[in-house]
């Protein structure tokens, strides 16, 4: 096997257009500055130190890797709680934009491409939409349409009522208290609305945002890996094509990931550090894009 220089890891902050700020974490790889990069966007209620272990593996495999924050977690200076309002807009809008070109900025020789987990798949998706010349390709990595529909029969009708009890439950007690209940993680009100509002109807037009973003997924043209998880509840290959269908544009490629006996947890995070074959997969991914 070849022997794979060390890897280069610093932390950056990135400021949004807004003033929020958030620390990224860079894997640089000095002696081949031209090597893809991936920028990673974390699932819901979960902080990007815990894909530190996604982030070692694809740096081992060769590529350059910046991990992203999602707004209200882990290092963001938004800290969700009573009256800190946020959603899929200032996530679009804001936090997006600032991430990937602060990632222009630290490889400029490098082609991008969006690694994108659950929720971050989602929201990096929208904004790719918007502006699809900062990306070469995107992997989507059990990042569903959470449209209540493509969950099977009768799990459909459980995560539409879900959603729609947790979006009025965090309108009341000012936010959704996701640790306490153990479920996800803390998050604004204002992503539960507009999370409730695309799993009722299906589309990416939500309350807090006025772009419906239909028109532009239908016309982005990125070559697209869309990764369903074997066993992965939370994002089940009904979900999956859902968003990957809105990209009628795209060239897009299925493949479902199955994860060892061995995997602990979740499916929907234990890939995160069972990422073998998903990151040999992603590099012949990316060879062709």
């Amino acid at each position: 096997m070849p022997v794979i220089p060390p890897v280069e890891v610093t932390t950056e902050t990135v400021r949004a257009e807004d003033g929020a700020t958030a620390d990224v974490l860079l894997h640089r790889r000095p002696d081949d500055p031209s090597a893809p990069v991936l920028v990673c966007m974390p699932a819901m209620g979960t902080r990007a130190a815990a894909y530190a272990p996604l982030a070692d593996a694809l740096a081992g495999a060769g590529f350059q890797v910046a991990v992203g924050e999602l707004r209200g977690q882990g290092t963001s200076s938004v800290r969700v709680g009573r009256g800190v309002r946020y959603g899929y807009h200032e996530m679009v809008a804001y936090d997006c934009p600032a991430l990937f070109r602060a990632v222009e900025a630290a490889f400029p020789a490098a082609p991008r491409h969006l690694l994108g987990h659950s929720l971050g798949g989602q929201l990096g998706t929208l904004y790719l939409s918007q502006e699809p010349h900062m990306a070469s390709g995107a992997v989507l990595v059990g990042a569903p349409s959470c449209h209540y529909r493509g969950w099977p029969f009768p799990q459909s009708l459980g995560m539409l009522a879900a959603f729609q009890c947790a979006a009025v439950f965090s309108a009341v007690y000012g936010y959704f208290p996701g640790r306490r209940i153990g479920v996800l993680g803390n998050d604004s009100a204002q992503v539960l609305k507009d999370m409730a509002t695309q799993v009722r109807t299906g589309r990416y037009h939500v309350p807090s945002s006025e772009v419906d973003f239909e028109p532009a997924l239908a016309k982005l043209e990125l070559p697209v890996l869309a990764v369903a998880i074997k066993g992965d509840a939370m994002a089940p290959p009904g979900g999956v094509r859902g968003l990957a269908g809105k990209l009628t544009s795209a060239r897009v490629t299925h493949w479902e990931l199955a994860l060892g006996e061995g995997a602990r947890g979740s499916r929907h995070y234990a890939w995160i550090r069972d990422s073998a074959a998903l990151v040999e997969r992603v590099r012949a991914f990316v060879d062709r894009a």
